[in-house]
């Protein structure tokens, strides 16, 4: 044995590899400690939250937020199918976070699919509208003087104007627009940001906005306004950044009324009395498809598709169904021999309500079925690719496996 012998048979037993129970006592003890330092910092979140935040944070909330962080729980799923809620004519629904929110002339109530009431706020609105961008819910009343905007804990703001409030419109990334007017104008948009501090304002003298849109990420919007010309009813569509003052595009038609103004997949689209037209974000036409002799019931515009429903000649409530492409040329269409309560395209399919029946299409190959369903289903609301049947007193998803086709 040389003489350093011992020294190099204590350095190789150093780089011998741990054995299995030591590998894993180690981890043991490093989950213990991120452990207990998540558990001081909800304890220290706790105290915090109810101390300075006593009327917005209460155990009701905590159990809410709970449901995100249960490790056993598995993305996209919803705990039941079916909510039951106060009945009422005014009631209006969307998803927001996974959970309902209801809304009528009394309130605003999000409640969980499992049953829970989540918020309840009581309020008096006469022509109650809401929408929701992923992060926060507006409910505003048409004519009224206020907007109203939500979590799925409190009412987070309230914003007051001075004249009527007419449209709200969100984009993903929390900035908002709301068309009101002002003294001396007719009509006004005001853009905020996403904590509600106002960033920019445009004041329109001598014409009514009737639709604004802001855009994804919230840096420009599109208006859609009417006013009197030579005796004549004019549409202008005006696209804004909000980092300048005057409209980088602008344009008019004659003898037509706007009905809707839609962001797309890649430009954006104008719904008048009169025509559909898709333009690109250069502001060119695309497409055009014009109503002339047909009678238009209804329009909206999702993603890359444009669906106008029109009143089937001969047919006495019948209604012709037809998906429009942004170039203008027909996708899918049908003819159905009632009158529709509603319809809606969630991903490549197409959903068409009546009283008693549901009917879902597939765009791609045309090809439909038919279900019975309770009569006092008269809406949908959508949630990703799948649609929710909504009533004056209870929603519940759809499942074309337990729904009886015809």
């Amino acid at each position: 044995m040389g003489a350093f012998s011992g020294f190099r048979d204590k350095k190789k037993s150093k780089q011998e590899t741990p054995t299995v129970e030591a590998y894993y006592n180690g981890l043991a003890r490093k989950a213990s400690l991120v452990r207990y330092a998540v558990l001081i910092f909800a304890v220290v979140f706790a105290v915090y939250s109810f101390s300075f935040h006593p009327n917005e944070i209460t155990i009701e909330n905590f159990e809410y937020m709970m449901k995100f962080l249960n490790v056993n729980e598995e993305e996209n799923t919803h705990a039941g199918s079916l909510i039951a809620f106060d009945g009422s004519k005014g009631n209006r629904g969307l998803i927001y976070k996974g959970d309902l929110a209801i809304l009528n002339e009394n309130g605003l109530t999000v409640a969980g699919w499992d049953g829970d009431i989540i918020l309840r706020e009581v309020f008096t609105f006469d022509h109650p509208k809401m929408i929701e961008n992923g992060i926060n819910i507006f409910c505003y009343d048409i004519g009224g003087k206020e907007v109203r905007i939500f979590n799925s804990y409190s009412q987070l703001s309230k914003l007051s104007f001075d004249y009527p409030v007419y449209w709200v419109t969100a984009s993903a990334n929390g900035e908002f627009a709301v068309v009101s007017s002002a003294k001396g104008y007719r009509s006004a948009v005001y853009v905020y940001d996403k904590d509600f501090r106002i960033r920019y304002s445009r004041l329109f003298g001598d014409k009514y906005v009737d639709f604004a849109a802001i855009s994804p990420d919230g840096q420009s919007f599109l208006t859609a306004a009417h006013y009197s010309k030579n005796g004549n009813l004019v549409t202008q569509i005006s696209r804004f950044n909000i980092n300048q003052e005057n409209a980088v595009y602008s344009t008019e038609f004659i003898g037509e009324v706007p009905l809707g103004i839609y962001y797309t997949d890649g430009g954006y689209c104008l719904l008048t009395t009169d025509t559909l037209r898709m333009f690109d974000n250069d502001n060119n036409i695309t497409g055009e498809v014009g109503f002339i002799g047909k009678e238009l019931l209804s329009g909206r515009v999702f993603g890359d598709r444009a669906l106008i429903n029109y009143k089937l000649d001969g047919l006495s409530g019948g209604t012709e169904t037809v998906i429009y492409r942004l170039d203008g040329s027909i996708e899918f269409q049908d003819s159905f021999p009632t009158a529709l309560s509603d319809t809606l395209i969630c991903g490549n399919k197409l959903y068409l309500l009546s009283p008693g029946n549901l009917t879902v299409c597939d765009i791609a190959s045309g090809s439909k079925e038919s279900y019975s369903i309770p009569t006092s289903y008269s809406s949908f609301v959508a949630d990703g690719e799948e649609i929710i049947l909504f009533s004056e007193n209870q929603a519940e998803y759809f499942d074309s496996g337990k729904e009886n086709a015809q």
